[in-house]
């Protein structure tokens, strides 16, 4: 597991792989950029993490051939339920759809709200991410685990 230092070409990334994903669907998808690469400033695992909000949860059958075609691998749920998960390898892309009420879509798009321009919370988390990093280096549960108190605060906000 490797930590990178901010990169400004995070959200060009992230504008390039949703023209893709919009070119698949009609007008029923909202596409957003989530996760730590979409807060400037922050420290992230060098993964775009995509939120794709849909209407209905079952029309991503309809279209996941379409995006298995743009080099993504179906997952399933992948351990949370009512999710639609696709991962890509090259560029690695992290693609999470949800229905628009699922609790899930708040929760992604408040972390992006509360964080972004937010300098106390940027510096924060940063320092929270290299220590766990250096202390948990191989042991993505671990790093993982040592940051959920702070997402739960985050989490609490707005």
């Amino acid at each position: 597991m490797y930590l990178y230092p901010p990169n400004i070409n995070w959200k060009s990334e992230f504008q390039k792989e949703k023209e893709l994903l919009t070119s698949k669907f009609e007008d029923n998808i909202e596409i957003h950029h989530i996760g730590s690469t979409a807060i400037t400033g922050l420290y992230a695992k060098n993964c775009i993490d995509i939120l794709g909000v849909v209407n209905d949860i079952s029309d991503i059958s309809k279209v996941k051939q379409h995006i298995i075609k743009l080099g993504y691998s179906y997952k399933g749920e992948y351990g949370i339920s009512g999710r639609e998960y696709f991962s890509k390898k090259q560029r690695k892309v992290h693609l999470h759809f949800f229905q628009y009420d699922d609790i899930n879509v708040e929760k992604h798009l408040n972390f992006v709200k509360v964080m972004q321009n937010n300098s106390f919370l940027i510096t924060e988390l940063n320092q929270l991410k290299q220590i766990l990093h250096a202390k948990h280096p191989q042991n993505k549960d671990a790093y993982q685990n040592g940051k959920e108190p702070f997402y739960s605060r985050i989490n609490k906000m707005l």
